[in-house]
């Protein structure tokens, strides 16, 4: 009678653990992938690069919330999707939506991972618009939103590169407060798998959510999107304590992610 008493019990502990599962997927606004994804990406960004930051996450638990943050290496998404549900209010696991190169979201195999996390690919040729009109519709729908101001990987890894201006229309758009993120010890470069398999010492600093409001109603004009690109990327700036180099600098840093092109023709539209 032991052993059949012991699959009963094991099968129970069993059925206990995809009960718990469900009702942690039904709970949560995420499906049950991308549940799993960060639980695997969590104990890996924790092992690997022995994440730690100033203070609890400030994104909020539910509604929409933009991000930004600077922009040195691609595992930067998971330093930002790393313990998001430990904020303010109840724990809750979203997902992050981030803008990214279509030719790394259509890499075979990995696309139904990127759609599960609501990635928003960029055409490289800089002339489509539509990302940020997506990432602004899901902000309205009461998504997370993560935008790398700098448009390209920083390759220099240090300070900040010239902001884009599309970052300033999408917060004006959506009219909500930017959460600013500055991110250090980030395994580098332009290789989008080698950073993946450096171990490192990641530390996240937070920053209070930047207030826009007082730019609010003003006509929308290239001049507006400069000043509230520059508050934006001085409050990133003050965050890490770094001086963000000229444009002239800015041009022979930034890796081939074609994000920037795309921004500042929505910002002049």
């Amino acid at each position: 009678m032991t052993e059949p008493i012991a699959i009963v019990v094991l099968a129970s502990y069993l059925l206990a653990a995809v009960g718990v599962v469900a009702w942690r997927v039904k709970r949560y606004e995420v499906d049950w992938l991308a549940w799993s994804l960060y639980c695997v990406q969590r104990l890996f960004t924790g092992w690997m690069w022995r994440w730690r930051s100033n203070c609890r996450c400030p994104f909020p638990s539910d509604g929409p919330a933009l991000i930004i943050a600077n922009h040195s290496s691609a595992t930067d998404p998971m330093q930002l999707w790393m313990n998001h549900h430990l904020g303010a209010g109840r724990r809750n696991i979203r997902t992050i939506s981030f803008l990214m190169a279509r030719e790394y979201y259509d890499l075979p195999g990995f696309r139904w991972i990127f759609q599960s996390m609501r990635a928003i690919p960029v055409d490289r040729n800089g002339r489509d618009t539509a990302p940020l009109r997506k990432a602004l519709r899901l902000l309205q729908r009461g998504h997370l939103v993560g935008v790398f101001p700098e448009g390209g990987i920083n390759l220099s890894g240090e300070g900040l590169m010239e902001g884009s201006g599309g970052v300033a229309w999408l917060a004006l758009k959506a009219r909500l407060p930017v959460y600013p993120v500055f991110l250090r010890g980030v395994p580098g470069g332009a290789d989008m798998v080698g950073p993946f398999l450096l171990r490192s010492h990641v530390r996240v600093s937070y920053g209070d959510p930047i207030d826009l409001s007082m730019f609010y109603g003003q006509r929308s004009s290239r001049e507006l999107l400069s000043e509230v690109t520059d508050v934006l990327m001085a409050g990133l700036a003050d965050l890490g304590g770094v001086e963000r180099p000229g444009r002239a600098a800015d041009d022979q840093q930034r890796a081939t992610i074609p994000v920037t092109d795309a921004m500042r023709q929505v910002a002049a539209s």
